[in-house]
């Protein structure tokens, strides 16, 4: 396990690798700030975000698009240049939390409430939209906190957490269309922790990063299965993303804890 970054971030979140440069982006949500990180050189550059930011995703053109308190946006890396698309969460109650781009190029991207669930437990519901040429679309609503984002390789399938449902459920995915049926729960997690952002492998299994559970752990869809476990140093874990040479390095992201003083910190670990 190697540490890879550490800024002070309290919700470092929603990793992604960009293969063309050979960095890492991420976000640091409450300090409303995005990151690309080399590991090799360990060369940071910011942007900073209009509020708190759930998620960063990159575009095959190389930009990245933003979701932030004060809506969607595309920013250029290299010159920093900002671009409002779009708003589509009106409540103030809720922000942007994970998202990812389907293989067709749609934008999904997930809402919660700004008040913590497991201290309040009452909580405005949030949703999972899908953006595409300008308009946006309500996926799936009445969720708690809708958290990570995945698809199967050959795009039918969708992978996704709502938190406290412990679960992660699969959805029979239309490329066409971008429409969704729940087909059913895969994976159910067990023990302290909860189901954050996750990930899809080169062999189509899926690795889940546990919050509050010090872990993450790679799972076999097809038979529910725990196949591998990683242990971190800190128990919040936020999610995960392939990276590195041959897509070998699993880079972990992590949030504060008043138990380590690593938490908030980018991890890499060599996969086998």
């Amino acid at each position: 396990m190697e540490l890879v970054f550490y800024a002070g971030s309290s919700l470092l979140e929603g990793p992604i690798w960009d293969q063309n440069t050979n960095t890492v982006y991420c976000v640091s949500i409450e300090q409303g700030m995005i990151y690309s990180i080399n590991p090799t050189s360990g060369q940071v550059q910011s942007y900073p975000t209009e509020g708190s930011v759930g998620c960063v995703a990159l575009t095959k053109g190389g930009n990245l698009i933003s979701a932030e308190k004060q809506g969607i946006f595309e920013i250029n890396p290299n010159t920093g240049k900002r671009v409002f698309l779009t708003q589509f969460e009106s409540d103030p109650e809720l922000r942007y939390n994970d998202g990812r781009f389907d293989p067709a190029g749609r934008f999904l991207v997930g809402t919660k409430s700004e008040r913590d669930f497991f201290k309040e437990k009452e909580v405005v519901k949030g949703k999972l939209f899908s953006y595409n040429n300008k308009e946006s679309r309500i996926l799936l609503d009445e969720l708690l906190i809708s958290n990570g984002i995945g698809f199967s390789h050959t795009g039918d399938k969708m992978y996704f957490i709502d938190t406290p449902i412990k679960k992660v459920a699969q959805y029979s995915y239309d490329l066409n269309t971008g429409d969704i049926i729940f087909d059913k729960y895969i994976v159910e997690i067990d023990g302290d922790g909860w189901p954050d952002g996750m990930c899809v492998d080169l062999d189509g299994n899926i690795w889940v990063a546990e919050w509050e559970g010090g872990r993450v752990r790679k799972w076999d869809i097809s038979t529910g299965q725990v196949l591998d476990e990683i242990q971190l140093p800190c128990p919040r874990v936020t999610s995960c993303c392939l990276g590195g040479d041959n897509l070998r390095d699993l880079f972990i992201t992590t949030a504060k804890d008043p138990s380590s003083i690593l938490g908030g910190s980018l991890f890499k670990y060599k996969l086998k």
